[in-house]
């Protein structure tokens, strides 16, 4: 067996990054680093230091717990403290801006007044959040044209929110509509 070749790290295993750079010789960003990817790579597209990174996570952070929170508390009165007057709602389930956010989530805690909001997953990066989230509650009201049950449910979420100016500006979001009808059901 000959030499590794210099695109191949002498490890074998041979994993190069779009510029040929191996694996191996990532290293982390400090403060005041710049963070660039390779054009190619659809990542970065702004190059950002690794300060403006951090506050981004801290932004996002703080937004999605603010979230949780409020809806925890059944409470919507901080919501524009979270989303932007204009927030966009991808879904089609309801209506654009801050107060069919409100509306919507007023008829939520109607419907379900024990819902719970939990962060399985978060992923912060740039001006997007991403949750992997469950809701629970008790199905006391009808739901999904099923007449009430009484059993406990979760309803899992992929949620997607664009930030501006510090605050969640639009969402997109994958929802297991299945998977809730099932637990309905009682399947």
């Amino acid at each position: 067996m000959g030499p590794a070749s210099s695109e191949e790290p002498a490890d074998g295993i041979g994993e190069l990054l779009p510029d040929r750079t191996p694996l191996g010789e990532l290293a982390l960003a400090a403060p005041g680093d710049r963070i660039d990817a390779p054009p190619s790579s659809g990542i970065g597209r702004h190059p950002a230091t690794a300060q403006q990174a951090i506050r981004d996570q801290a932004v996002g952070n703080a937004l999605l717990d603010k979230y949780v929170a409020a809806v925890n508390a059944h409470d919507t009165s901080s919501f524009a403290e979270i989303h932007t007057e204009s927030y966009i709602q991808h879904s089609g389930r309801s209506p654009n801006g801050l107060p069919a956010l409100i509306e919507n989530f007023r008829g939520i805690f109607g419907r379900m007044p024990d819902v719970r909001a939990q962060v399985e997953d978060r992923i912060i990066a740039g001006d997007k959040v991403v949750a992997r989230m469950t809701f629970s509650a008790t199905h006391t009201q009808p739901l999904q044209g099923i007449a009430p049950t009484g059993r406990r449910f979760t309803l899992r979420t992929i949620d997607i929110w664009r930030v501006e100016n510090g605050k969640l500006a639009e969402h997109w979001d994958i929802v297991d509509y299945a998977g809730l009808q099932k637990q309905l059901r009682g399947e």
